[in-house]
C-alpha cells in the first residue's frame, strides 16, 4: 500500500472522499475530483479541490517515499487549525 505523509491509503482513494492537509498550523479541507493514476516508475497523481475556495491542488506521492508525501488525513486530525484557501 502507498501512503500520504498522513493516513491516507491512495490505492483506496474514491471521487468525493474528503482529506485533510495540513503544514505549520494551517489546513486546507479538500473533495478528490480524480481518482489516482500510477505510471511505470511508481508515481500516484490525483486532483482534489478546495471546499472553501474552490481552487484544484495536484497531489503525488512515490511508492516508497511517504515521508516526502502531503500530510493528508481522511479526518480533521488536529485541533486549532486555520483552515484557508
Amino acid at each position: 500500500m502507498t501512503y500520504t505523509k498522513g493516513n491516507v491509503i491512495v490505492e483506496n482513494i474514491k471521487l468525493g472522499d474528503i482529506h485533510y492537509e495540513y503544514e505549520y498550523g494551517c489546513g486546507i479541507k479538500s473533495e478528490v475530483i480524480s481518482l489516482p493514476i500510477r505510471d511505470e516508475t511508481g508515481f500516484w497523481t490525483w486532483e482534489s479541490k478546495s471546499l472553501k475556495s474552490g481552487e484544484i491542488s495536484k497531489y503525488g506521492v512515490r511508492e516508497g517515499c511517504s515521508q516526502y508525501a502531503s500530510n493528508l488525513y481522511d479526518h480533521e486530525a488536529y485541533i486549532g487549525v486555520k483552515y484557508f484557501k
